[in-house]
């Protein structure tokens, strides 16, 4: 009987910290990144959405994050490559930033590649 508890309470954990928000749960990040910690964690969030439309899976595990050489433009704003391990396979975004009128930042996320294996460089 304590075989069955355990097993069910490792599947109601299981499910909570997949329900959760990206920023709900600690992603380990590598790389360089101008985001600011909210910032980033709204990027990650809207790309847990993409990932639970495109894959039913939103469970980021680790993100690699690269800036853009040259990518700094007039408007304040600059490009970084993020390479993301989730949902069990690898995928590459292009994340704009600008400083946004209202305060704060805007930024667009566009899908480089589809879901890679994780073992693709």
């Amino acid at each position: 009987m304590k075989r069955m508890t355990l097993i069910a309470t490792a599947i109601v954990a299981a499910a909570c910290v997949a329900g959760q928000p990206a920023a709900a749960y600690q992603i380990r990040t590598t790389g360089r990144t101008m985001a600011s910690p909210q910032l980033a964690a709204d990027v990650l969030n809207d790309i847990a959405r993409y990932s639970k439309t495109t894959a039913g899976c939103s469970f980021i595990y680790s993100a690699d994050m690269r800036i853009v050489p040259d990518s700094q433009r007039a408007d304040g704003g600059h490009s970084e490559i993020w390479t993301l391990n989730a949902c069990a396979a690898k995928q590459r975004f292009r994340i704009a930033m600008r400083p946004s009128p209202r305060g704060g930042s805007d930024y667009t996320i566009q899908p480089l590649t589809g879901r890679m294996p994780l073992w693709v460089r």
